[in-house]
């Protein structure tokens, strides 16, 4: 049989439809939507997607355990806001954040987890799930800063191994001795109307360990301010609360805690962490506390400056 001749005209046009699918291919691995996919992935998806997306730098690198410092957090990939979900410090969310532009944000930091003084990473979370981690050499730095900080430090050492040497404990009910301990770390002076000697001469003052006592030794001070349970929106960390599990009796103050976490919930409510002693606990929910461990409790603040 007579050999075909290959038609040029074909030949070119297949040519064509090979370089066009190439080039297809090319364009399907633009930064436009690949890089925050392979983000949570492996290997070299992955690595490609670090070089997109990151976090280099972060100023200040430190700041105080009880958060509240804006911290800028450069990087590059961050899209103007649109592919930024969420930024964390450590295992904590922020409160706010903004997206300045793609190689820029800023975000407010979450108190330390526990008030742990040390270093954490900051973790971005785009739009489609996936994270960037910031490396070790962009970590942040939580340490105490505040007086409110060495307050929590202090709390958050002792809420559960009692300071016994220092304070010693009051077997019946410790929450006023512990609460008060947090205050002197914060930097309030002992005075003859407010005192604790209890581990070496075992006197102290009624004001340090009573509920009424000590609920009016704090209304004397210039530095608190009294707030309902209905003013829980301008409570903040280091805060005072006070309990009343039966005001039908009349009674008064039965417990005292410090808030250790507010939150603000997607509904606008805020809920409200404590920590203290004879319920030893890190942070405790306020309004189980009133509700369904003591129906019909109530509680009020004492707000310190």
């Amino acid at each position: 049989m007579p050999r075909r001749t290959k038609n040029p005209l074909l030949l070119l046009a297949g040519m064509a439809a090979v370089a066009a699918l190439a080039l297809t291919g090319c364009a399907a691995g633009t930064a436009s939507d690949a890089p925050f996919a392979a983000a949570a992935g492996s290997g070299e998806d992955a690595a490609a997607a670090g070089d997109i997306v990151s976090v280099a730098s972060l100023s200040p690198a430190s700041g105080s355990l009880s958060g509240g410092t804006t911290v800028t957090v450069a990087g590059q990939g961050y899209e103007a806001g649109a592919a930024v979900a969420s930024v964390s410090f450590g295992t904590e969310p922020v409160a706010s954040f903004a997206v300045l532009d793609d190689s820029t944000l800023t975000a407010v930091t979450p108190a330390a987890l526990d008030f742990a003084v040390g270093s954490v990473p900051v973790t971005v979370t785009l739009a489609d799930g996936s994270q960037v981690t910031s490396p070790a050499s962009a970590q942040y730095a939580y340490e105490i800063v505040t007086p409110v900080d060495s307050e929590m430090s202090y709390a958050f050492t002792y809420w559960k191994d009692y300071n016994l040497d220092a304070w010693s404990v009051f077997s019946d009910n410790d929450c006023g001795n512990f609460v008060n301990q947090a205050m002197v770390a914060r930097g309030w002076e002992q005075t003859a109307d407010w005192y604790s000697d209890y581990a070496t001469t075992g006197d102290y003052s009624l004001s340090w360990i009573r509920g009424n006592e000590m609920d009016d030794y704090y209304a004397s001070r210039p530095d608190t301010n009294r707030l309902t349970l209905e003013q829980r929106d301008q409570v903040k960390i280091g805060d005072v609360v006070m309990f009343d599990w039966d005001p039908a009796n009349d009674n008064g103050v039965d417990h005292t805690m410090i808030v250790s976490k507010v939150t603000k919930n997607a509904d606008g409510t805020i809920s409200i962490g404590l920590v203290g002693h004879t319920v030893d606990a890190q942070y405790r929910d306020l309004d189980t506390a009133i509700t369904v461990e003591n129906p019909g409790g109530t509680a009020h603040f004492w707000s310190i400056a």
